[in-house]
Protein backbone atom coordinates (compact mmCIF):
# COMPACT_ATOMS: atom_id res chain seq x y z
CA UNK A 1 0.00 0.00 0.00
CA UNK A 2 1.25 3.46 -0.86
CA UNK A 3 1.70 5.52 2.30
CA UNK A 4 3.87 8.43 1.09
CA UNK A 5 3.23 11.32 -1.24
CA UNK A 6 6.31 10.51 -3.36
CA UNK A 7 4.80 7.12 -4.22
CA UNK A 8 1.95 8.77 -6.14
CA UNK A 9 1.69 10.54 -9.45
CA UNK A 10 -0.12 13.87 -9.59
CA UNK A 11 -2.98 12.06 -11.36
CA UNK A 12 -3.28 9.63 -8.45
CA UNK A 13 -3.20 12.50 -5.96
CA UNK A 14 -6.07 14.20 -7.77
CA UNK A 15 -8.06 10.97 -7.76
CA UNK A 16 -7.34 10.51 -4.05
CA UNK A 17 -8.60 14.03 -3.30
CA UNK A 18 -11.79 13.11 -5.18
CA UNK A 19 -12.33 10.17 -2.82
CA UNK A 20 -10.80 7.29 -4.79
CA UNK A 21 -8.56 5.55 -2.26
CA UNK A 22 -7.97 2.62 -4.60
CA UNK A 23 -4.98 4.54 -6.02
CA UNK A 24 -3.17 3.71 -2.76
CA UNK A 25 -3.50 -0.03 -3.15
CA UNK A 26 -1.06 -2.49 -4.57
CA UNK A 27 -2.33 -5.68 -6.20
CA UNK A 28 -4.61 -7.90 -4.06
CA UNK A 29 -4.49 -5.56 -1.02
CA UNK A 30 -7.68 -5.24 1.03
CA UNK A 31 -7.06 -2.89 3.98
CA UNK A 32 -9.97 -1.63 6.08
CA UNK A 33 -11.68 1.66 5.23
CA UNK A 34 -10.22 3.22 8.39
CA UNK A 35 -6.68 2.32 7.32
CA UNK A 36 -7.25 3.74 3.83
CA UNK A 37 -8.81 6.92 5.27
CA UNK A 38 -5.94 7.47 7.70
CA UNK A 39 -3.40 6.93 4.92
CA UNK A 40 -5.25 9.29 2.57
CA UNK A 41 -5.39 12.02 5.24
CA UNK A 42 -1.67 11.61 5.93
CA UNK A 43 -0.77 11.91 2.26
CA UNK A 44 -3.00 14.96 1.72
CA UNK A 45 -1.43 16.58 4.81
CA UNK A 46 2.02 15.84 3.41
CA UNK A 47 1.04 17.52 0.15
CA UNK A 48 -0.31 20.59 1.98
CA UNK A 49 2.93 20.88 3.99
CA UNK A 50 4.94 20.91 0.75
CA UNK A 51 2.68 23.12 -1.35
CA UNK A 52 1.32 25.53 1.27
CA UNK A 53 3.49 25.28 4.39
CA UNK A 54 2.00 28.42 5.99
CA UNK A 55 -1.53 27.02 5.87
CA UNK A 56 -0.31 23.64 7.08
CA UNK A 57 1.38 25.34 10.05
CA UNK A 58 -1.83 27.21 10.89
CA UNK A 59 -3.78 23.95 10.80
CA UNK A 60 -1.24 22.33 13.12
CA UNK A 61 -1.40 25.24 15.59
CA UNK A 62 -5.19 24.98 15.66
CA UNK A 63 -5.02 21.22 16.27
CA UNK A 64 -2.56 21.78 19.13
CA UNK A 65 -4.84 24.43 20.63
CA UNK A 66 -7.78 22.01 20.55
CA UNK A 67 -5.67 19.34 22.24
CA UNK A 68 -4.57 21.77 24.98
CA UNK A 69 -8.17 22.76 25.65
CA UNK A 70 -9.21 19.10 25.90
CA UNK A 71 -6.41 18.42 28.39
CA UNK A 72 -7.37 21.50 30.42
CA UNK A 73 -10.99 20.33 30.47
CA UNK A 74 -9.90 16.95 31.85
CA UNK A 75 -7.76 18.63 34.53
CA UNK A 76 -10.71 20.74 35.67
CA UNK A 77 -12.98 17.70 35.89
CA UNK A 78 -10.30 16.03 38.02
CA UNK A 79 -10.17 19.13 40.25
CA UNK A 80 -13.93 19.02 40.80
CA UNK A 81 -13.70 15.30 41.60
CA UNK A 82 -10.95 16.02 44.14
CA UNK A 83 -13.05 18.76 45.75
CA UNK A 84 -16.01 16.37 46.05
CA UNK A 85 -13.65 14.01 47.90
CA UNK A 86 -12.58 16.84 50.23
CA UNK A 87 -9.15 17.13 48.63
CA UNK A 88 -9.37 20.80 47.66
CA UNK A 89 -5.69 21.16 48.55
CA UNK A 90 -4.78 18.88 45.65
CA UNK A 91 -7.23 20.68 43.38
CA UNK A 92 -5.57 23.96 44.34
CA UNK A 93 -2.17 22.56 43.35
CA UNK A 94 -3.54 21.64 39.91
CA UNK A 95 -5.03 25.12 39.46
CA UNK A 96 -1.73 26.73 40.41
CA UNK A 97 -0.08 24.63 37.68
CA UNK A 98 -2.67 26.10 35.31
CA UNK A 99 -1.39 29.59 36.28
CA UNK A 100 -4.37 30.58 38.41
CA UNK A 101 -3.58 33.41 40.85
CA UNK A 102 -3.25 31.97 44.36
CA UNK A 103 -5.21 34.92 45.78
CA UNK A 104 -8.29 33.54 43.99
CA UNK A 105 -7.97 30.21 45.81
CA UNK A 106 -8.30 31.17 49.47
CA UNK A 107 -11.08 28.74 50.38
CA UNK A 108 -12.65 25.49 49.21
CA UNK A 109 -15.65 27.41 47.89
CA UNK A 110 -13.36 29.79 46.00
CA UNK A 111 -11.44 26.86 44.49
CA UNK A 112 -14.69 25.16 43.43
CA UNK A 113 -16.05 28.40 41.99
CA UNK A 114 -12.85 29.01 40.02
CA UNK A 115 -12.92 25.44 38.66
CA UNK A 116 -16.51 25.80 37.47
CA UNK A 117 -15.83 29.18 35.87
CA UNK A 118 -12.74 27.88 34.06
CA UNK A 119 -14.59 24.75 32.95
CA UNK A 120 -17.39 26.85 31.45
CA UNK A 121 -14.80 28.96 29.63
CA UNK A 122 -12.93 25.92 28.29
CA UNK A 123 -16.17 24.29 27.09
CA UNK A 124 -17.08 27.51 25.30
CA UNK A 125 -13.67 27.67 23.58
CA UNK A 126 -13.89 24.02 22.52
CA UNK A 127 -17.37 24.59 21.12
CA UNK A 128 -16.25 27.76 19.31
CA UNK A 129 -13.31 26.02 17.66
CA UNK A 130 -15.54 23.08 16.66
CA UNK A 131 -18.10 25.46 15.10
CA UNK A 132 -15.38 27.30 13.18
CA UNK A 133 -13.98 23.99 11.90
CA UNK A 134 -17.48 22.88 10.90
CA UNK A 135 -18.10 26.15 9.05
CA UNK A 136 -14.83 25.77 7.15
CA UNK A 137 -15.67 22.15 6.39
CA UNK A 138 -19.05 23.15 4.98
CA UNK A 139 -17.44 25.82 2.83
CA UNK A 140 -14.84 23.37 1.59
CA UNK A 141 -17.35 20.66 0.62
CA UNK A 142 -17.10 20.41 -3.14
CA UNK A 143 -18.35 18.11 -5.85
CA UNK A 144 -15.84 15.92 -7.69
CA UNK A 145 -16.19 18.23 -10.69
CA UNK A 146 -15.32 21.27 -8.55
CA UNK A 147 -12.33 19.47 -7.01
CA UNK A 148 -10.96 18.56 -10.45
CA UNK A 149 -11.54 22.11 -11.68
CA UNK A 150 -9.57 23.47 -8.73
CA UNK A 151 -6.67 21.10 -9.45
CA UNK A 152 -6.62 22.01 -13.15
CA UNK A 153 -6.65 25.70 -12.25
CA UNK A 154 -3.71 25.18 -9.89
CA UNK A 155 -1.78 23.17 -12.51
CA UNK A 156 -2.38 25.94 -15.08
CA UNK A 157 -1.13 28.52 -12.57
CA UNK A 158 2.06 26.52 -11.92
CA UNK A 159 2.76 25.96 -15.62
CA UNK A 160 2.15 29.62 -16.45
CA UNK A 161 4.24 30.94 -13.56
CA UNK A 162 7.17 28.56 -13.95
CA UNK A 163 6.87 28.41 -17.76
CA UNK A 164 6.88 24.62 -17.92
CA UNK A 165 4.65 21.73 -18.94
CA UNK A 166 3.18 19.34 -16.37
CA UNK A 167 1.74 15.93 -17.24
CA UNK A 168 -0.33 14.64 -14.26
CA UNK A 169 0.12 11.05 -15.42
CA UNK A 170 3.92 11.16 -15.11
CA UNK A 171 4.65 13.97 -12.63
CA UNK A 172 5.53 12.78 -9.14
CA UNK A 173 3.08 14.19 -6.56
CA UNK A 174 5.85 15.26 -4.17
CA UNK A 175 7.73 17.02 -6.96
CA UNK A 176 4.50 18.78 -7.94
CA UNK A 177 3.99 19.95 -4.34
CA UNK A 178 7.41 21.59 -4.44
CA UNK A 179 6.58 23.19 -7.80
CA UNK A 180 3.42 24.72 -6.34
CA UNK A 181 5.42 26.29 -3.52
CA UNK A 182 8.01 27.60 -6.00
CA UNK A 183 5.27 29.04 -8.20
CA UNK A 184 3.63 30.80 -5.25
CA UNK A 185 6.96 32.27 -4.14
CA UNK A 186 7.82 33.38 -7.68
CA UNK A 187 4.41 34.97 -8.07
CA UNK A 188 4.99 36.94 -4.86
CA UNK A 189 8.38 38.12 -6.13
CA UNK A 190 6.94 39.08 -9.51
CA UNK A 191 4.24 41.18 -7.85
CA UNK A 192 6.97 43.33 -6.28
CA UNK A 193 8.78 43.98 -9.59
CA UNK A 194 7.89 47.10 -11.63
CA UNK A 195 5.74 46.18 -14.71
CA UNK A 196 8.39 47.10 -17.29
CA UNK A 197 11.03 44.97 -15.59
CA UNK A 198 8.73 41.90 -15.39
CA UNK A 199 8.58 41.81 -19.20
CA UNK A 200 12.19 40.64 -19.28
CA UNK A 201 11.75 37.83 -16.72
Amino acid sequence: MKTRLDQLTLHNLIELSCGDSSVLLDKDETPTENVKLACAQQIMSEYKELATPTQAKMDMIEAEEQQKLRMKEKCLHICLALISQERSDMAKDVLLELDVNENLLKSEEAIKSRCNAMLDEVKYEIKRLAELAEERGQKKQQTVTEIRKAWFGEIAFVMSTLKMSIDPATTNAAVYGNLVRQAVERNKQMSKIPPMMSMFL
